[in-house]
């Protein structure tokens, strides 16, 4: 005798656009706040995947001091780590919301739970990456006509007009990449390990919310690189505070903006 389970189907329409609240210009504040409480009832292991961030950040840094050419790949590849790192404090986030214990072991289930929609979402962050790669490498090569000018190179263009324009291009296609990936990654992994929508759906819900809440979602993308870059500062040892209370703060602005 066969017997037949019934599986609840997840959502496969992206949330409506009605279904995105309004959020006021103070809120990103309001979402550290909650991400601190968060990070406080669990402070072994939010350290923990604090340092493994920082320690990505240190080897980046690292990498990037022969090959200032890549800098902003590196740099790039930094930004996606960020969202997947991040997926057990999303878990971690939601079990504290719950009012359930938390701990490494539960967190860490939630990459088994998830793993494909995460896989996909790391291979479509990564394709971005490989494109701001080659154009970005493309750029350098266009204009120092080598594709590894060296660090003396990149100082020199310092010193006129037409090489701080080329790196003021440089770093503007870097920052439309950083916006595209910010978009993509703001709502999208809390979405699914909320099992409110598969990943597609979510990833269009995210870019609807920061396109429809453009003033409080450009100051949490302020908060985010600010914070960041202050932690990079103290030589990285801000990150084991910082990407945690980040990565609460995340999801707990999904739990205001989407209904």
């Amino acid at each position: 005798m066969q017997h037949t389970h019934s599986v609840k189907p997840i959502p496969y329409n992206p949330i409506p656009s009605s279904d995105i609240r309004s959020v006021s210009l103070t809120a990103p504040f309001k979402w550290l706040k909650a991400g601190a409480r968060d990070f406080a009832d669990a402070p072994l292991m939010s350290l923990g995947y604090g340092l493994v961030f920082a320690l990505i950040g240190l080897g980046i840094s690292y990498a990037s001091i022969n090959q200032p050419q890549f800098t902003l790949t590196f740099w790039t590849g930094f930004l996606l780590a960020g969202p997947f790192l991040a997926v057990g404090l999303y878990r971690a986030a939601q079990l504290r919301e719950q009012g359930k214990p938390i701990s490494a072991g539960i967190v860490l289930k939630s990459f088994q739970a998830h793993k494909g929609q995460i896989a996909l979402f790391i291979a479509m962050m990564l394709l971005i990456m490989m494109a701001w790669i080659r154009f970005s490498t493309l750029m350098v090569a266009v204009y120092f006509g080598q594709l590894s000018p060296g660090i003396e190179a990149f100082s020199n263009a310092l010193g006129s007009t037409e090489g701080l324009t080329f790196l003021a291009v440089l770093f503007a296609s870097g920052a439309g990449f950083a916006f595209i990936v910010f978009a993509a990654s703001a709502l999208t992994l809390p979405m699914v390990i909320d099992g409110k929508s598969e990943l597609i759906p979510a990833l269009v819900t995210s870019f609807k919310a920061v396109l429809q809440q453009p003033g409080p979602m450009l100051i949490w993308a302020a908060l985010i690189a600010g914070l960041t870059f202050l932690g990079i500062a103290t030589l990285f040892i801000g990150l084991v505070f910082i990407f945690p209370l980040l990565g609460y703060a995340t999801w707990h602005s999904y739990k205001e903006m989407v209904k």
